[in-house]
């Protein structure tokens, strides 16, 4: 186990260092800079900069100097915990990374237990009524949630929860995780990955239902309740786990839409903020912490798989 955590631990280095460069190089290559939106923005306002001037702002910045000078400059920022500051104010980065980490992440954790305490108790039921009306109610439901995308579900639940229900007023920021405004943003974050959950704990549950031992445990007497929590339940939900770790990250950027309509300090607004300004500090933090956050949770989903199945074992 030790080996294994530790090789782990050494691959994610690598892969955060590449995830860095290839963002660094996309804002590096891209047409626009910062102070292309800064001097937009000044212009609107009444103030205008020659030529000369975006020069030296850029200079000052350091964004006229080659790509490898620019990105070594910003590694040796952040091996000394400098995420840099905002393009746009010349705040530090990091305290709002820090201040919006929790509304993120109470939101993902919301959705992942909508997940599991709906995803896959109807997934057990849709494999155990296979074929059945219940079996292609919930599977159709599921397929139906999948096909809807997350910049049209959002506005569809405001207005169903808004205008047509009343549960909650139009959300205008964080109230916190007992406001319904957060119960209903989690949900949204949920629905489309709850139908791939639905999909594959009925798939792994019919898997199981084949093998033998689960033939031995009902010619030993044993309710059906018994056998599908002792003996299928457990063996079928490793794959159930693999997915839901995956889908953390795909949780963080749906908080973009969740984020912009509910009004909430979330990193999917901070990300929104950055790209809008071409704030490349902001995007460069954004999306290091979201890419090394995503790596720890299947690292914890890896160590997990031994509690489910003792035949897996990490030399």
């Amino acid at each position: 186990m030790t080996r294994y955590l530790s090789m782990r631990l050494l691959i994610i280095i690598p892969t955060l260092f590449t995830t860095l460069m290839i963002v660094f190089l996309l804002g590096y290559l891209g047409p626009i800079d910062p102070v292309t939106i800064l001097r937009s923005q000044w212009a609107a306002q009444g103030i205008y900069l020659n030529e000369q001037e975006v020069a030296d702002l850029r200079h000052q910045y350091g964004l006229d100097r080659p790509f490898f000078a620019q990105f070594g400059t910003y590694m040796d920022n952040l091996l000394q915990g400098k995420f840099g500051y905002s393009f746009t104010d010349a705040a530090p980065i990091w305290p709002r990374i820090k201040r919006s980490l929790p509304v993120s992440g109470s939101l993902a954790l919301g959705a992942v237990i909508i997940m599991i305490v709906v995803g896959i108790p109807l997934g057990i039921l849709a494999a155990r009524f296979r074929n059945t009306r219940l079996d292609y109610i919930i599977v159709g439901f599921s397929l139906f949630l999948w096909s809807i995308p997350p910049f049209v579900l959002v506005p569809m639940i405001l207005i169903i929860s808004v205008l047509w229900f009343d549960i909650m007023n139009v959300p205008r920021g964080w109230k916190g995780v007992w406001h319904p405004s957060f119960f209903v943003a989690a949900g949204i974050i949920s629905l489309r990955s709850l139908a791939s959950i639905i999909r594959q704990t009925r798939g792994g549950i019919l898997e199981v239902l084949q093998n033998d031992y689960v033939r031995t445990a009902r010619a030993k007497g044993l309710t059906e309740f018994k056998v599908m929590a002792r003996h299928v339940a457990r063996n079928a939900l490793i794959p159930v786990v693999t997915s839901m770790g995956l889908l953390v990250d795909d949780f963080m950027w749906q908080t973009v839409f969740v984020d912009l309509a509910f009004n909430f300090p979330g990193l999917g607004r901070l990300f929104t903020q950055g790209l809008s300004s071409r704030d490349f500090n902001m995007i460069n933090g954004v999306v290091l912490f979201t890419a090394g956050l995503t790596m720890a949770i299947n690292l914890l989903v890896d160590l997990i798989y031994p509690l489910l199945d003792p035949r897996v074992v990490y030399d």
